[in-house]
This record gives C-alpha cells, structure tokens and sequence, in this order.
C-alpha cells in the first residue's frame, strides 16, 4: 500500500465524516403565541461534549406563506437567558456579538414555521453554554408558551437546547419581557473535529512509511 493511497483514504474519512456529519435536533413542533417585527428570541446552546457548530435551523414566524424575512444571529458567552425586562442578559448589549444576518422564507402555511435558513455558524466549544439570540425582521416570531413556568429543553449526544425567552425591545430594559417562550423548529448541527485518521495506524499524527511498515506488520500477524 503506497503513502498516497493512506493520504487518500484519511482525506475520505475525513471528508465523509466531518464535512457531511449533520445533525438535526428538533425543538417545539407547533406555536402557540408570537411577537412582532424587531422582537428577539433567546435561547442556551450547551455542548454536551465535543466542541460543534451549528449552520442551519428552522423558526416559527408571523410570515405569510412563502414571503420573505430575515433573523439576525447573536451570540454570548454563557447564558443568554432571563428577565426581567430590566435586567438579565437580553436586558443589553454588553457581552452580545452579532454574527450576521440570514435571509428566511417562510414555509408553506403562514405564521407556521420557515424553510432551512443557512445562519451565520454559532460556534459551541467542548462544553460550555453560548446564549444566543434571533432578532426578526420583516415578520415577528413564534413560538411555544402561555404564562409563566420553567424553560424547554431539548437534547441528544451532542448538543443541549435550553430555551427560552422573547424581548420586543431587546438589548434594552424597556419593552415587554416574556418567559419562558421556546423555539418552535430545529437546529442542524456538525461536530468541529473530524475523526481521527484511520491510516495513521501507530497514531503519530503523521502518515510516514513506518505506518505502512506497521500495516504489513499487522497484515503478516494476520491481525
């Protein structure tokens, strides 16, 4: 077996595992309440381990069907989350970086939920918390939540969803605050390391002639 033919199969396994690996963790099916245009929802991302990113999601929104709007990703270290209006993380900007503004259409049925929108990635180190927060424009959001009572959350391996709070003033303590409110839609998500290369059989870090030595090693050992 030639160097090349290790570098060629460590660039797949890499490639098939890392750059394609997405996963979708759903939040809230349906809404049941809702803002309006330049309101913000806050949410928690917690790694439950390896360090990710998420790319993609989908939101509920107040959009008539099929029509366009925007959200505008922020992120914190820490918790994003908690009131009152006047005080609590959304209550400023202090600590908050915007991350971009994404282009959102609404799905097929208004004030329903959007299509996958491609955000700007929120970066989610090995476990830790990033609070981050949706400002909606052209259409307000929706989500899941009447009253008062204890935040959502949703999970898997990877990555914990704590969710969550809507200001419609927010990164000021005026306005309305409400809690909790959860995300209606999903997270996509892909771990930031890739897996270890599988060619690098005496785990070096290097792909050398001493691991092909040691594959022929392993090959005449039947191993």
């Amino acid at each position: 077996m030639s160097k090349s033919t290790f570098l060629a199969l460590c660039g797949v396994a890499a490639v098939g595992s890392s750059a394609f690996a997405q996963t979708t963790l759903n939040a809230n099916a349906t809404s049941n309440n809702g803002g309006s245009a330049n309101w913000a929802i806050f949410f928690n991302l917690t790694s439950n381990g390896p360090a990710l990113r998420v790319t993609e999601m989908t939101t509920g929104s107040t959009a008539a069907a099929n029509a366009a709007f925007t959200v505008e990703v922020f992120t914190r270290a820490g918790t994003g989350l908690g009131g009152p209006v006047s005080g609590g993380p959304g209550s400023s900007s202090d600590g908050w970086t915007s991350l971009g503004t994404a282009p959102a259409t609404q799905g097929a049925a208004a004030n329903g939920t959007s299509l996958t929108i491609d955000i700007p990635d929120i970066a989610v180190p090995a476990g830790q918390t990033v609070g981050v927060a949706l400002l909606f424009t052209g259409a307000g959001p929706r989500y899941f939540g009447l009253g008062a009572g204890a935040y959502q959350t949703f999970s898997d391996a990877n990555l914990l969803l704590t969710t969550g709070d809507s200001r419609s003033v927010p990164f000021t303590p005026t306005g309305s605050f409400f809690s909790p409110r959860g995300l209606t839609g999903s997270l996509t998500y892909v771990l930031d390391n890739p897996p270890p290369c599988r060619p690098d059989l005496n785990n070096d870090g290097e792909l050398t002639f001493d691991d092909i030595q040691f594959f022929v090693s392993l090959y005449n050992a039947n191993d």
